[in-house]
């Protein structure tokens, strides 16, 4: 028969063992979670962050063509580009609930001329930003800046939210392209700094908002950096210059009816 010693030892080492079942048992369960646990994908709502005191100052360059002239069916007067660049800077100056219950931001861009020191309010955006869409009201015009989830190849209506008559409720007139890929802003003749973003995604205008043939071009794009926001924005029209006779029509390369370019090139944000 066991003294009273042993049996405490003996009741002692079984309920060590038990502890230390519960434990491996507590241990692989907590495993297991962590197994099955999934990250949260990222929508991509960070590539334009939006919030009361961020910035963004852009370089921008006008490009403008003046109108080319006929001599019969030649070229008579060539067109002659004239370049302004000055600098428009873009805060989020307030937050607030719009009409329709949603919540807007105001975005105040401001305008520093080549021969001023000081930016001077130049216009007041609307931004509406959340889990679905960011939308921007310019000029009473609200389109579609970006959609959530980003994808590669996935387009929408940039004038989802008016009534532009340029395109209807069901065109896709926006897409999405290089999806995650770096981009370099600057360099070149661009008279700017080189300045890389590691990711990106770039956004182009697309169907009836754009137009590439021998008559016409006409188009939009803009890049958004994650983290960053837009840092790149380029917007053009070309009305290509032609004379015709019975016969043909020519076409001079680099001449125009009418000819705008816009290219606005983040040089400096403040963004939390």
């Amino acid at each position: 028969m066991a003294s009273p010693l042993l049996r405490s030892l003996s009741q002692l080492a079984a309920g060590r063992r038990v502890l230390a079942v519960a434990a491996l048992a507590l241990s692989a369960g907590v495993s297991g979670c962590k197994n099955d646990s999934m990250a949260v994908p990222d929508t991509g709502t960070g590539y334009y962050p939006i919030a009361v005191g961020n910035s963004w100052t852009y370089a921008v360059a006008d490009s403008t063509w003046s109108q080319a002239l006929a001599s019969g069916t030649a070229l008579g007067t060539p067109s002659v580009v004239t370049v302004s660049n000055y600098q428009f800077k873009e805060t989020i100056t307030e937050v607030f609930t719009d009409a329709s219950g949603q919540t807007a931001y105001r975005l105040v861009r401001s305008k520093m001329g080549p021969t001023t020191t000081s930016f001077r309010d130049d216009s007041v955006f609307v931004l509406t930003a959340n889990a679905n869409f960011v939308a921007l009201n310019r000029n009473n015009a609200k389109t579609a800046e970006l959609i959530f989830p980003v994808r590669q190849g996935r387009s929408w209506n940039l004038n989802a939210f008016n009534n532009s008559s340029n395109d209807t409720i069901t065109a896709e007139t926006r897409q999405y392209s290089r999806v995650g890929q770096s981009f370099t802003t600057g360099g070149g003749t661009s008279g700017l700094p080189a300045k890389a973003y590691e990711t990106t995604v770039t956004v182009n205008n697309t169907g009836t908002a754009t137009e590439n043939s021998a008559l016409k071009r006409v188009g939009y794009q803009q890049v958004f950096a994650k983290g960053v926001g837009p840092v790149l924005r380029r917007r053009f029209f070309f009305a290509n210059f032609y004379t015709n006779s019975s016969q043909t029509v020519q076409y001079f390369p680099g001449n125009y009816f009418a000819a705008t370019t816009r290219r606005e090139t983040l040089i400096s944000s403040n963004v939390r």
